[in-house]
């Protein structure tokens, strides 16, 4: 029988086997939404790259060029309610609240594009803050 208990035993079990595979393959697996019944569960699983490449760079940069930014803004940091939000993801079929940041505890919050832009300080500083990133890191 499938219970909360029997999927956090069994996505405890995954977890393990898959931290191998991410250092291996230098990727970030993330286990999504969950469904269930007595029966059987289905859960999503998203694999993200973490290697540092101009394609890779170019991909995110075009992601982010569609929600209406000059930059990609995937790790910059704006100042949040309770402390340093990062932003982690942009989920493009989100239409009203597409960008997601994670705050200091690890809870994860939805934004619109228009919110970033406001806490960001707007294309300006995006832009100047991506040029100062460059120089400095590479």
């Amino acid at each position: 029988m499938i219970n909360d208990k029997k999927i956090k035993t069994i996505q405890d079990k995954l977890k393990l086997a898959i931290a191998k595979i991410e250092k291996e393959e230098n990727v970030k697996i993330e286990f999504g939404s969950i469904r269930f019944n007595v029966a059987h569960y289905t859960t999503q699983m998203t694999v993200k790259t973490l290697d540092k490449t101009e394609s890779v760079d170019s991909a995110l940069k075009a992601m982010c060029s569609r929600l209406g930014f000059t930059q990609n803004i995937l790790g910059m940091k704006f100042e949040g309610p309770s402390g340093i939000y990062e932003i982690i993801d942009i989920q493009t079929k989100n239409r009203k609240y597409p960008v997601i940041a994670v705050s200091p505890n690890g809870t994860r919050y939805k934004y619109s594009v228009v919110h970033i832009k406001k806490l960001i300080g707007g294309d300006k500083i995006i832009n100047r803050n991506k040029n100062l990133d460059l120089l400095i890191n590479g």
